[in-house]
């Protein structure tokens, strides 16, 4: 038998987060099959199996942290022979503790023949107690542990479908209100999520300051580079996001501590002069904030061509942990989905997040001609969400303002 333990994660990791066991206890293993993904501060990490045999213990439940260095793993080495246990042994134990539990008047089996039955099942005194006080019938339920044991979990999964007949007329009713309600285990992904935002929420000082822009401009010349991406064979489709990004520096680089972050530990405001924007993305397991580094270096269609690549890898869990770490300052853009405006959370410890929401035509007073007159526009609601402790509102509003002149005058930028 071999027991593995958790390898290095990356530098200055000491722990990460079980995600999901690709494999069971009882199972077989090929050598360099994935055994587990571990989740880090920094990315998802699949960890293959150094060896080909019999999967005999998981040290770690789904959600648990795993220490590096510590036992994840033990494997039956093909080739090496087994230890010999007594098989009957477990089984002659939980018959006697449901003969004495039974005895004292805790439960009272619906038949001989399901008493018989459930006797039968592997599991343990806590799994039973947890069945009896539900009404679940074990011998109903096929056990994912070990030689068919069946462990808490099994419970849970029959809890919130319904699938085991009960024991009795209580159980019955049991089942019925817990088919009512869906559990999903707080693990992965959501509980980075969730961290990052509390961090985020009750440490920076948040306020959300609101303007609007003319995107009649930037639909043209998006329509433009379009049409030159395809007459001169570029496989990308530049959207509204790379002209925005475009816009936002033009307005950083005159107002720098937008693009920063607070280094708390040294009480120092750090200034980037890089521009890495991190991207939210939607993907099946929650959100991710994307990188798409030195925008300030690169066109409309690089930023357009970086986007698209970084933003699958993301979507199919194929993001480096240098996709998802260094931004300097991020957008949320959720105008594909709709929605006037919102108040994003900072991506921590970034001191700034810009918002982009829903292009609607709508009536606004333009001067045309010297005179005022009500016209049709595709206006867009911006925003930025800042740091109270080292930006003030009036520097928020003076960036947002030079923000939307930017969109609604793009000539003068540098795209192309």
């Amino acid at each position: 038998m071999t027991t593995f333990n958790l390898p290095e994660l990356g530098e200055g990791l000491e722990e990460g987060e079980i995600v999901s066991w690709r494999v069971t206890e009882g199972g077989e293993i090929k050598a360099d099959q994935t055994l587990v993904e571990v989740m880090t501060d920094k990315a998802t990490i699949e960890v293959p199996s150094p060896t080909t045999g019999k999967v005999l213990k998981l040290f770690y439940k789904v959600g648990e942290l795993a220490k590096v260095g510590a036992p994840l793993i033990d494997i039956q080495v093909a080739g090496e022979a087994a230890v010999a246990k007594p098989a009957e042994a477990p089984v002659k134990e939980v018959v006697q503790e449901v003969k004495r539990e039974a005895t004292s008047g805790h439960y009272v089996p619906a038949s001989t023949s399901s008493s018989s039955a459930a006797e039968k099942v592997l599991a343990s005194p806590a799994v039973r107690k947890m069945a009896r006080s539900q009404g679940i019938d074990l011998s109903q339920i096929s056990g994912s542990g070990d030689r068919g044991r069946v462990l808490r979990t099994d419970l849970d999964q029959v809890g919130a479908s319904g699938a085991a007949a009960p024991a009795t007329s209580f159980g019955a009713s049991k089942i019925q209100s817990l088919s009512r309600e869906e559990r999903i285990p707080y693990v992965g992904v959501r509980r980075k999520i969730g961290e990052q935002l509390s961090r985020s929420m009750y440490t920076a000082v948040h306020f959300t300051h609101h303007d609007e822009a003319d995107f009649s401009e930037i639909m043209r010349m998006k329509n433009e580079a379009n049409e030159f991406a395809k007459k001169n064979g570029m496989n990308t489709k530049v959207t509204f996001l790379p002209f925005f990004i475009k816009a936002a520096i033009w307005s950083l680089k005159k107002y720098p501590i937008l693009n920063a972050s607070l280094d708390e530990k040294t009480n120092e405001i750090v200034i980037k002069n890089d521009y890495h924007f991190g991207i939210s993305v939607q993907t099946p397991d929650g959100l991710m904030v994307a990188v798409v580094r030195d925008c300030d270096r690169k066109n409309i269609f690089e930023i357009a061509s970086d986007i698209q690549a970084v933003v699958e890898r993301a979507r199919t869990k194929k993001a480096s942990t240098q996709d998802l770490t260094g931004s300097t300052i991020t957008i949320t853009n959720v105008g594909s989905i709709g929605g006037l405006h919102a108040t994003p959370v900072i991506n921590f410890p970034e001191v700034a997040i810009l918002g982009m929401y829903e292009i609607k035509k709508r009536p606004v007073v333009k001067e045309i001609n010297g005179e005022d007159q009500i016209v049709i526009r595709p206006m867009m609601y911006v925003n930025i969400t800042c740091d109270h402790r080292i930006v003030d509102g009036a520097i928020a509003a003076e960036f947002l303002k030079s923000l939307v002149n930017n969109l609604e005058n793009p000539a003068r930028m540098a795209f192309w």
